[in-house]
């Protein structure tokens, strides 16, 4: 069951509630009976795999240019 997050538009508290997805938002503050708003926190998520970094979808002639700068370097040292 998911966690939802209030805020108390009067008095500022903040609370915490599990309730079904289908199950309708609270409206009144356990504290002081005043209006409370939904909060929406951002996600955090983690992207793995293949697909999903920049240089994943370089273009070719970046790609050509990196590997002749490896080869440089390596002659140099």
């Amino acid at each position: 069951m998911p966690t939802y997050h209030y805020k108390c538009e009067k008095c500022g508290y903040e609370f915490e509630i599990e309730q079904k997805i289908s199950d309708a938002p609270r409206k009144r503050c356990p504290k002081c009976r005043g209006k409370v708003f939904r909060v929406i926190h951002p996600v955090g998520h983690i992207l793995k795999g293949s697909g999903f970094y920049a240089t994943d979808y370089r273009k070719e002639d970046y790609k050509k240019k990196k590997a002749t700068e490896k080869d440089d370097n390596k002659g140099k040292k």
